[in-house]
């Protein structure tokens, strides 16, 4: 009986990983990476001809890089909207470019949905699932700096005009982060101290995935964690059946007078198995915020 539930539970493993997800063990390693390099041909052939560990797992665009310095922004990454920008005039900040944009997830199938803790989506997978969120901070830092979350009317402080009940957020009102669930669980809020504080934070990361958050900065702090009522990118808002995540930077999401400084570039991609190697042109290090 042990041995058939033991087969049992390897065969459906080994079906969820047919069908989207890509374990370490049977990853691309650097000879695949070469020889697809070496071969452009490989590209051509229609994917279900490939054996799945030898598909691209991450989206072919998956990289952009958002500079509120300038107001500009280079490259793309599927499924994210373009950056739109608006400028403070009443600041004399270096990055006073506030930009508002969104994210299109990709719905979990059902065998992943039960491997992954109910719809937890708490690891990189394949395609568009986890988002990761690098922001790299000036020396001037007041107010709202950025908001995340899955409402359209996100606001801070777990406000959004009561438009959605799911409308779970992350902001930075300086020098402190914040989280609040959804309208499922309001009660339900954190509070992260000086996580923004200067001098010894330049750089803030978020991943987002379905029912899941992780934070973390560059001088130690970390909190990750799944939750029911956190971002619901899976098909449970039946008003949003394209899974979206807004982003904000240097405002809130829903109202631009509701401002801040401090972020001065943004990196954006979806974290997936086989994006370990960068796909910026650049590095992704504390630098860059004082150089662009």
């Amino acid at each position: 009986m042990k041995v058939q539930v033991i087969f049992g539970v390897l065969m459906c493993a080994i079906a969820c990983m047919g069908q989207e997800s890509v374990p370490e063990e049977i990853m691309e390693d650097e000879r695949r990476f070469e020889e697809r390099a070496m071969n452009p041909a490989v590209d051509k052939v229609k994917p279900n001809i490939l054996p799945f560990y030898k598909r691209t797992c991450c989206p072919r665009r998956n990289g952009m890089s958002i500079n509120l310095a300038t107001g500009t922004f280079s490259g793309s990454v599927e499924g994210v909207s373009s950056p739109t920008f608006q400028a403070q005039k009443s600041t004399k900040a270096k990055c006073r470019y506030m930009t508002t944009l969104r994210a299109n997830f990709q719905n979990l199938t059902r065998c992943l949905y039960d491997w992954h803790q109910g719809g937890c989506v708490s690891f990189p997978m394949c395609k568009r699932r986890m988002l990761r969120i690098d922001m790299f901070l000036g020396e001037d830092r007041k107010g709202y700096m950025f908001n995340v979350g899955d409402s359209q009317s996100n606001n801070g402080w777990g406000g959004d005009s009561g438009h959605t009940k799911h409308d779970a957020e992350i902001f930075g009102y300086y020098p402190t982060i914040r989280g609040y669930k959804s309208d499922f669980c309001k009660s339900e809020k954190s509070t992260w101290a000086n996580t923004l504080l200067k001098p010894g934070v330049r750089r803030v990361t978020i991943f987002a995935a379905n029912n899941y958050a992780r934070i973390t900065n560059d001088n130690g702090f970390e909190v990750k964690g799944c939750h029911k009522c956190a971002f619901a990118l899976n098909g449970q808002d039946p008003d949003d059946r394209a899974n979206t995540l807004y982003m904000a930077f240097n405002r809130v999401i829903a109202a631009s007078n509701r401002r801040g400084v401090g972020v001065c570039t943004v990196r954006i991609r979806w974290e997936c198995p086989d994006c370990e190697r960068s796909i910026f042109p650049f590095p992704l290090d504390v630098k860059a915020a004082g150089n662009e």
